[in-house]
């Protein structure tokens, strides 16, 4: 197929295509939970932040007023995550202001302590907010070895905030919050009023217009209290007690605080928090009262933290937002944008936020609490076994290439001494060290195992293992039961008979799972070593990066090879026995990883669908050209674009990131959004480890691949064994999981992470193909390395992919 005409044909097929998806996908889009779209109205915000107060602190003896105050309100957790790893004091209260992620600027790894001159600073009680003034200069050093990740910002906020906008303008150009295109004290500038309470509040309301007051410690008495809220219409009140409650240290805890000390804390912030709300009942007109553990302190670990909202037409349930899309999840970012809302201001642009929600009703506060306090364990050991999961995925496989290698030779054929006696001594040493068939079924399964681990970390969740006492080694232990199910099921079912049915088996669970989790909520993919977590606050529903990597390795070779079994069942298959598949199996992968209210996955569109197409024009015998594959890819930006536009044409509090993307282009502030993802794209190749995944399928790629691998094609035997027809399929798969992959990589945030975590899948049932391939002495002939040179090669049997795309058969 060649000329204008078939360019004319290829491009209006794809516009058929296109307009299939872009349907499919908007008549899909939607938010994601129902929630009350009436906006909150008020007089006056009150908005409380307490650093590391989690839910696990609420308790109706110990913290009656919060309990009292959590009763009836709007309740969820709360994701602090700025634009540093851990969110720190002064980190936590710009990201607050900016509506958007922000950093102070400082070391981004702990510093050791050490001894450092100090200045005297009066002794202070634990019941101060804030601390005693200080002015800012080369006198206001640290007076102590607090040097954690979050000791050296609380000693700042403590003695170094005289000047705050002097602070805000330095939190403004630190290149991490630019990354972000954040505007620090933003939401000060938009009220124009604010009061302020407790020093590192100021970093909130401290732009550059803005008029703000701030006092170091709330007054005693009702009545001052009454007075303080009504000077404007925004009141910050910063509780800093808890970063006075741990000991100076390097290591991180759970908390970063001692027991002891925490519930000293906690009472004095209990009693703050009843003032508080004596106060504001005194208060003519509505006021909205915000409240969340906008930190962490000290050397706390990262975790989920309180979030809270309660006032005239906030009915108590659960709390969400349409920048995470789930109930009851909302992000520290959207408290800017609920504060705008409920004042009847303009959004400011820069703001990533989104305003807070109130979704379905929630069950009694003790249900509710023990229910946050569960998703807070699963955020937190999924965060800290991410790293683990990753060198135990790179390990495995690295093993079973090296095994595989060991085992089943094909390794030395092309790189042979070029004596012929070298060449036999090498051959007779290969052969010798041939495996006996137990030990190729070993391997086999042992590959399908490792192919069973990525999927099996999905499965996972479905055991309740945070409520294990040990939640960690739960989990491992759930991840190695589905492991043994999968591996299992693929192996013994009846499909073992025949010869891809185990590694289609492995395939067919991947991608049912990915699916039928992303239609149900993606309650899976959320905590799953291989989804995200709340935590870092990258996604909250939908297909994160690396699920996407597993699911265009499973769609699109179970698309190959059904289109190889249609082609089969039919005497003389024409190309729409090959193409008919890849449609329908395409149209729906798409819609299902692009729609709003499923996959939300704006770069998996852009990679999907140039795999498709390719995969169909491959199998259709079209051959694939520069001009042709420019076509394809302007059909995945239009289709991405048209998701997106209507994305952005409704209401902008239910935008998903594809409509707040559109906003962003227009606003000029799109470059941001590119820029920042291609600095985590060199950060991940650079840091993480599955980036080494990358160099294990490299050699295994080289050891199969290669002249004379055992993955190709031979003289009168083609590559492992397998008909001409399913060879050509698997080539024309893995050529589009290749383009998929890549364009994955460059257009996602998660960069070369993507293909490897496909490659934990791919590569293992690669090495189960070829341990399975039939060997030549059972094909009662001579193994090719030791026929003669001059053997004639079988016409009619070599399949060969062309530079240009092209299959053909040569003889």
């Amino acid at each position: 197929m060649s000329g204008p005409g078939a360019v004319l044909r290829l491009f209006s097929a794809s516009l058929v295509l296109l307009a299939l998806v872009g349907g499919l996908l908007v008549g899909t889009a939607g938010p994601v939970a129902a929630a009350s779209a009436e906006p909150w109205s008020a007089t006056r915000v009150v908005d409380v932040g307490v650093a590391g107060l989690t839910w696990s602190d609420l308790d109706p003896e110990r913290t009656p007023e919060l309990w009292a105050l959590a009763q009836e309100s709007a309740i969820g957790v709360l994701s602090v995550r700025a634009a540093r790893p851990t969110t720190c004091l002064l980190d936590g209260w710009a990201t607050l202001g900016a509506g958007n992620r922000a950093r102070y600027p400082g070391p981004v790894e702990p510093v050791p302590p050490v001894s450092l001159p100090s200045v005297p600073i009066p002794d202070e009680d634990v019941a101060a907010p804030g601390g005693a003034a200080a002015e800012e200069g080369p006198a206001a050093v640290q007076p102590d070895t607090r040097l954690s990740w979050c000791g050296l910002e609380e000693q700042v906020a403590d003695v170094g905030l005289a000047e705050p906008r002097q602070t805000v303008a330095r939190v403004a150009a630190d290149e991490a919050t630019a990354r972000f295109g954040a505007e620090p004290g933003a939401l000060g500038e938009a009220v124009g009023c604010s009061t302020v309470v407790g020093r590192a509040g100021s970093l909130a309301v401290a732009g550059e217009t803005g008029e703000f007051t701030v006092r170091d410690r709330l007054p005693t008495e009702p009545a001052e209290v009454a007075a303080l809220l009504a000077e404007c219409p925004l009141t910050v009140v910063s509780l800093d007690q808890f970063t006075d409650a741990g000991a100076p240290a390097v290591e991180e805890t759970d908390t970063g605080t001692q027991p002891s000390r925490r519930e000293a804390a906690l009472a004095v912030i209990d009693q703050t928090i009843g003032r508080l709300r004596d106060a504001v009942a005194e208060l003519p007109g509505d006021t909205l009262l915000l409240l969340q553990g906008v930190s962490e302190v000290n050397g706390g670990r990262p975790q989920l933290h309180v979030g809270l909202a309660s006032g005239p037409g906030v009915p108590p349930g659960w709390l969400t937002s349409a920048s995470t899309g789930r109930v009851p999840f909302v992000q520290l970012i959207d408290v800017a944008p609920t504060i705008l809302r409920a004042l009847g201001l303009d959004p400011v642009p820069s703001m990533n936020g989104q305003p807070f929600r109130v979704a379905g009703d929630r069950p009694d506060l003790a249900t509710a609490i023990a229910e946050l306090e569960q998703i807070n364990t699963r955020a937190v050991v999924h965060y800290r076994s991410t790293s683990t999961t990753f060198w135990l995925l790179v390990l495995l496989n690295g093993a079973l290439v090296a095994l595989g290698m060991l085992g089943l030779g094909g390794w030395a054929s092309g790189w042979l001494p070029g004596r012929a006696r070298g060449r036999r001594r090498v051959r007779g040493w290969l052969q010798r060290r041939t495996p006996g068939r137990r030990r190729t079924a070993a391997l086999r399964v042992a590959a399908l195992a490792v192919a069973a681990v990525p999927i099996s970390t999905y499965l996972a969740n479905l055991v309740p293992w945070e409520l294990s006492s040990a939640p960690r080694a739960a989990l491992a232990g759930s991840v190695l039961g589905c492991t043994l199910v999968v591996t299992a099921v693929a192996a013994l079912g009846p499909w073992r008979r025949t010869r891809l049915g185990p590694a289609i088996a492995v395939l067919a669970l991947t991608l049912a799972t990915l699916v039928a989790d992303v239609l149900t909520g993606s309650h899976l993919e959320l905590d799953g070593l291989l989804g995200y977590d709340a935590i870092v606050a990258g996604r909250f529903t939908g297909y994160g990066n690396l699920s996407f990597g597993l699911l265009a390795v499973s769609s699109l070779l179970l698309t190959a090879a059904a289109a190889a079994s249609v082609a089969r069942r039919v005497r003389a298959p024409g190309r729409r026995h090959w193409l008919l598949p890849v449609l329908v199996a395409g149209v729906g992968t798409v819609v299902v990883i692009g729609a709003p209210s499923l996959g939300r996955d704006f770069g998996g569109v852009l990679a999907a669908v140039p795999g498709f197409l390719v995969l169909g024009m491959l199998l259709g015998r079209i051959r694939v050209t520069v001009v042709r594959l420019v076509a394809v890819l302007a059909v995945a930006v239009l289709a991405v674009g048209t998701v997106a536009v209507f994305d952005w044409l409704g209401p902008a509090e239910e935008r998903s990131h594809l409509g707040r993307f559109v906003g962003q282009v227009l606003d000029g502030q799109a470059w941001t959004v590119v820029s920042r993802k291609a600095q985590a794209n060199l950060n991940i190749l650079l840091g993480s480890p599955l980036a080494w995944m990358l160099l294990v399928a490299l050699v295994a790629g080289v050891w199969l691949l290669r002249p004379g691998g055992l993955l190709r094609s031979r003289p009168g035997r083609p590559a492992a064994g397998l008909p001409v027809a399913d060879v050509r399929a698997l080539r024309a798969g893995l050529t589009a999981v290749a383009l998929s992959l890549t364009l994955g990589a460059l257009v996602n945030d998660s960069g070369v992470a993507l293909p490897a975590t496909a490659a934990t899948v791919l590569v293992p049932l690669l090495v189960w193909l070829v341990a399975g391939a039939p060997g030549d002495e059972q094909a009662g002939r001579p193994s090719p390395d030791q026929a003669p040179a001059s053997a004639p090669e079988a016409p009619g049997t070599r399949v060969n992919v062309g530079v240009r795309g092209s299959t053909g058969r040569t003889s």
